[in-house]
């Protein structure tokens, strides 16, 4: 049988605990959507072990619903702070420091390598930069070979966008992060992060 898009079950995982922290009525109305089911599997995955995208992606679209584009974005941003400490991405996030400095440029880069060990087929990211300074840049990461039926949704796009706004703020730079082309029936989107 051949793999399926699938998510790392720590992350899974955190979004579930971060969801579980959510006020009382934002957790109400964010479990009365996500089957029962889901909640098990991602309970039981093992953190190292693989949650398939699509289960992953009732409660994340659950959380989506609820929070509207803003508040899911800022609740992405909040939860991807946290997920650099998890140790599998730790250890990529400080060779990425040590390589290239803490600075935006470092963090983007890293994403191309922290992809491939949180996700399984579904696609890569890429790296292209177009002006590189120390207090100012422009990059563009493009996401591609996505599974196109989870990303018509918007969810998945908004909460890459609220990770890279992470990146800013970690490194404390005025930036902005635009969804600049999204092609979601090729499983494409090219998100524009700028910052000074």
């Amino acid at each position: 049988m051949p793999a399926q898009p699938a998510i790392r079950g720590f992350m899974s995982r955190m979004i579930l605990e971060a969801a579980r922290s959510l006020p009382a009525d934002k957790k109400q109305r964010v479990f009365a959507l996500v089957p029962q089911q889901v909640i098990a599997l991602i309970d039981a995955t093992p953190r190292l072990g693989w949650v398939p995208l699509e289960e992953n992606m009732k409660l994340s679209g659950a959380l989506h619903q609820v929070l509207g584009n803003p508040g899911f974005r800022q609740f992405f941003s909040s939860l991807s702070e946290r997920m650099l400490t998890y140790p599998l991405l730790q250890s990529f996030f400080d060779g990425a420091v040590r390589l290239f400095g803490l600075t935006p440029q470092a963090l983007l880069k890293w994403t191309t390598y922290a992809w491939e060990q949180a996700f399984r087929d579904c696609g890569k990211i890429r790296y292209q930069p177009h002006r590189e300074a120390m207090n100012h840049g422009r990059v563009t990461m493009v996401l591609e070979g996505f599974p196109p039926a989870q990303l018509r949704t918007g969810t998945f796009i908004e909460s890459l966008a609220g990770t890279f706004d992470m990146y800013l703020r970690r490194v404390s730079k005025k930036g902005w992060v635009e969804i600049h082309d999204a092609d979601k029936d090729k499983g494409l989107v090219a998100y524009e992060i700028s910052w000074e």
